[in-house]
């Protein structure tokens, strides 16, 4: 197998295509009533994934919507922005995405980024095996932070 972080390679061709594709099918799924269970079974490692909450609580992928703390938002966009990726084996890559979520006609609600772990499954591919949320920017009485008030 290729070297997955040597330039020029159809292999780190194709397996940046399938990570880039697994992040932005997230963002494009973690929305409103946004499909919990069909994300952590179409998204993460099955039986193994992590999902670290902002609040740096750990659940299984399929517990995910407790992210909402009981408090959904009406509306929810994701727009992923800058990504970087590392492969850490010929099946393995750490990433870091930047993103940010509107929540309505206000503008930007909270923006952080994603530190994921991914694998390639036997089929080509690449799920995310650890996610952890970072919010680095809440909007003051936006959802984000009226959810996470303490």
């Amino acid at each position: 197998m290729a070297n997955l972080n040597q330039p020029g390679t159809m292999e780190r061709t194709i397996a940046i295509t399938e990570i880039e594709s697994t992040l932005n099918r997230y963002c494009i799924m973690a929305r409103e009533n946004a499909p919990f269970s069909e994300m952590a079974a179409q998204l993460f490692v099955p039986k193994k994934g992590v999902f670290k909450l902002p609040n740096g609580e750990a659940v299984a992928p399929a517990d995910m919507g407790t992210v909402v703390r009981g408090k959904p938002p009406t509306f929810i966009r994701h727009h992923l922005t800058s990504v970087d990726i590392e492969f850490t084996g010929v099946a393995t890559a750490k990433t870091k995405s930047y993103f940010f979520a509107v929540t309505g006609p206000s503008g930007i609600d909270h923006s952080g980024y994603w530190e994921d772990e991914f694998e390639s499954s036997a089929d080509g591919r690449w799920l995310i095996a650890s996610r952890q949320i970072v919010v680095e920017m809440q909007a003051t009485g936006g959802w984000f932070a009226t959810a996470y008030e303490e």
